[in-house]
């Protein structure tokens, strides 16, 4: 090969490399379809053991993210779909992931949403981080279920339903210990009241009731009669 033809093929490389590059950054910018904001405090969840956000750790993002893709939305996508860009060192950036038979072509932001949600717990443990510390921008940590009114409803029905009848089983409860306890003491009342009543004497068939005799006086209608 001459140095005419090396020539050629040295600009025809720099030119599909600035074409490349110029095009990823078109592509990988903040709020650009399908381009997804992530916020990192490391030191935050790690304190003293906190690492550096260099290039390895960009590199194992796009690897971890690589994995989430190809086994939520296409098993051919590679590292060199997931795009990184806008990275600060507080740390943050932005990154995007195109289609394995289009790089220029970012994937439906759905799909790597869901897939995303379905995987934050591997996604947090390769980087020793949780849901506080590791935020996709948007995607919220994971798949909210959808609530259901109908139970619920049912629910504070049967819940209200229990609770009046747990308070008139203990009212009818609590009455009927008070009625038993105010019949006995009234019962036990009046057998006092009746060992208290004075001793009655009948003699001759006249009732004697603590009768006072004066002295002196005879009493005929007690005097002893004589059988016949």
């Amino acid at each position: 090969m001459d140095f005419h033809s090396t020539r050629m093929l040295a600009k025809t490389l720099i030119l599909i490399f600035f074409l490349f590059h110029f095009g990823n950054s078109d592509l990988c910018k903040p709020d650009a379809p399908g381009a997804f904001k992530v916020r990192l405090s490391i030191k935050k969840a790690l304190g003293d053991n906190a690492y550096s956000w260099n290039t390895d750790e960009e590199f194992l993002f796009k690897a971890v993210m690589a994995f989430v893709m190809r086994t939520h939305v296409n098993n051919t996508i590679q590292i060199s779909n997931i795009l990184l860009c806008n990275v600060t060192q507080r740390v943050s950036f932005w990154f995007v992931v195109t289609t394995p038979s289009n790089s220029s072509e970012p994937i439906d932001s759905t799909k790597v949403k869901n897939a995303i949600r379905l995987e934050r717990n591997r996604i947090n443990s390769a980087f020793l981080l949780n849901d506080n510390t590791l935020e996709f921008v948007d995607i919220p940590p994971t798949i909210a279920p959808v609530t259901s009114y109908s139970n619920q409803s049912w629910l504070i029905v049967l819940g209200v339903v229990a609770g009046l009848l747990g308070l008139a089983s203990i009212f009818l409860t609590v009455s009927g210990i008070k009625r038993y306890r105010k019949k006995k003491v009234a019962e036990e009342t009046d057998e006092s009241e009746d060992k208290m009543k004075p001793a009655e004497t009948i003699e001759n068939g006249t009732r004697c009731e603590n009768i006072h005799i004066p002295e002196g006086v005879d009493n005929v209608g007690f005097e002893d009669i004589t059988p016949l």
